[in-house]
């Protein structure tokens, strides 16, 4: 469960709550800088509020100085006022350049959105010589968000759909799920003989999978 907090109440700093079986309330930044609080169910809301209170100086200084982490690596975002819309990186900066403020978010999305058409397309196209044995047919790329999937396959129209979220992770683990997508294009269950194809295509392919941070990250592979 998730919902996006709207409201601030008094100095609480808006937040996303996720609802999970977890034992207590633990807090993070996420990979595109926004606060993201993980609670169980019996934490009533003002608990949750007050917790935050309480505890999110601790990464005000991640919140208050917003960064985006692109392919793993962490980026301080700097906003610039300029004659054109732009957006590169320098060292750990990633510099936002729009001709005023209204227009940096979009700039930025689409920064975003291109990287993710961009270099996802060009990873599938590299896996997609891994299975030459096999006579496979290139498949479509869809990219767009989702809720609870890194990718899906859809072996009957010859399509994958990945999940525009992975341009915040590592490139390794972005390999290893379009390989993964891959492989259901003939075996579709994870099946004896998935993991089979799966482990000698990518030997290394549990290394790939501990490259993302947590359990909850991890539920979306099943």
């Amino acid at each position: 469960m998730s919902e996006k907090r709207k409201d601030i109440v008094h100095d609480i700093p808006d937040y996303t709550l996720r609802i999970t079986k977890q034992k207590g309330i633990r807090m993070r930044v996420s990979a595109n800088g926004q606060l993201v609080v993980h609670a169980n169910p019996f934490c009533s809301q003002e608990i949750i509020d007050k917790y935050v209170l309480t505890h999110y100086h601790e990464m005000y200084f991640q919140l208050k100085q917003p960064s985006v982490r692109l392919f793993g690596k962490s980026f301080q975002i700097r906003k610039v006022i300029g004659n054109t819309n732009h957006v590169s990186t320098c060292d750990n900066e990633l510099i936002v350049q729009a001709r005023d403020e209204r227009s940096m978010e979009k700039v930025f999305e689409q920064f975003l959105k291109s990287n993710a058409q961009d270099v996802l397309n060009d990873i599938s196209q590299m896996i997609f010589f891994r299975f030459q044995s096999f006579s496979l047919k290139m498949p479509k790329i869809s990219i767009r968000k989702m809720k609870s999937s890194w990718g899906v396959c859809h072996p009957d129209k010859n399509e994958i759909t990945l999940n525009f979220e992975l341009i915040h992770y590592p490139i390794e683990f972005i390999e290893y799920v379009i390989c993964h997508e891959f492989v259901h294009l003939i075996e579709p269950s994870h099946s004896t003989r998935f993991y089979t194809i799966l482990s000698e295509l990518m030997p290394d392919y549990k290394r790939r999978i501990d490259l993302i941070e947590t359990s909850n990250e991890k539920q979306y592979l099943m």
